[in-house]
């Protein structure tokens, strides 16, 4: 997922390179690009629903590489990971996040929401950091990329299990919606207090259908856990737990019948919720 803007940066001379596989830091500073990075996906999608007349009955979401992810992948220093990646240095990761603030300043011109995915904040962010920097520096990054999205509903996903204290920190933001895992990690039902999300204004995206196990879940499992949501308020997003790259296993084309299956099941079991069935 860090692919799509990583290579971007290399090829603008950002200071990023290509090394061993991976992405290493030649300079002290990541420089900003002449043009945002990782739009051209997006752009070939709204320009082909443009030319057919329907850009603007399609309700586009966009996705989001963030910075403290964008960051993990980029090497600057011997050692262990992440230690040994920009991430662990918190300049760096606004150095990114200004960058991405650019990328979503141009998808909030035609994206209906947006979304910044942070899976690395679940590996870094336990009972305590693992950097120097603290609570109000992630706030922080978080904040400035969400003011680039304008009047766009923006929120974040971040997969695995979620700590207390990065739910703490997330409910500190002025993202719109929390995106996680919750049928493939069921102990994240635990982890807000249907209070909190309403007080700070968050509404929750929850994970309905596993995004690693190729079983396709069936109407009536799916419809299990939306009502187990139903604590958390009337407002709710319903989604897979995460990407569906993984389902890849068994080869491209039966991962991808399997993704179409699980996405059919989804829209009918949230059809149903509508329903009050």
């Amino acid at each position: 997922m860090g692919k799509q803007f990583l290579d971007d940066l290399v090829k603008e001379d950002c200071g990023i390179v290509n090394k061993d596989g991976g992405y290493s830091l030649k300079k002290k500073r990541i420089e900003e690009p002449a043009s945002p990075p990782g739009l051209e996906l997006y752009k070939w999608t709204a320009n082909h629903l443009k030319s057919e007349g329907v850009l603007g009955k399609v309700k586009l979401k966009a996705c989001v590489t963030g910075p403290f992810t964008l960051a993990s992948y980029i090497k600057t220093s011997a050692g262990a990971f992440p230690f040994d990646t920009a991430i662990s240095d918190i300049e760096k990761v606004r150095q990114l996040a200004s960058i991405i603030s650019r990328t979503c300043s141009v998808l909030a011109e035609n994206a209906y929401v947006i979304s910044v995915d942070e899976p690395i904040l679940s590996v870094i962010v336990g009972r305590k950091l693992f950097f120097k920097y603290d609570e109000r520096d992630i706030v922080g990054v978080y904040n400035d990329v969400r003011r680039s999205c304008r009047e766009r509903p923006t929120g974040s996903h971040v997969c695995g299990r979620i700590s207390p204290r990065l739910a703490e920190i997330l409910l500190r933001t002025e993202l719109d919606f929390l995106s996680h895992e919750f049928h493939d990690t069921a102990e994240n039902f635990k982890v807000y207090d249907p209070r909190d999300l309403k007080e700070n204004g968050k509404i929750l995206s929850v994970g309905c259908v596993s995004s690693r196990n190729p079983k396709v879940e069936t109407v009536d499992e799916i419809l299990k856990a939306m009502k187990r949501s139903a604590e958390y308020g009337d407002d709710l997003i319903f989604t897979p737990d995460c990407g569906f790259k993984k389902l890849r296993a068994d080869g491209p084309e039966v991962g991808y019948e399997v993704a179409k299956a699980k996405l059919r099941n989804l829209v009918e079991s949230a059809s149903r919720l509508r329903r009050g069935a």
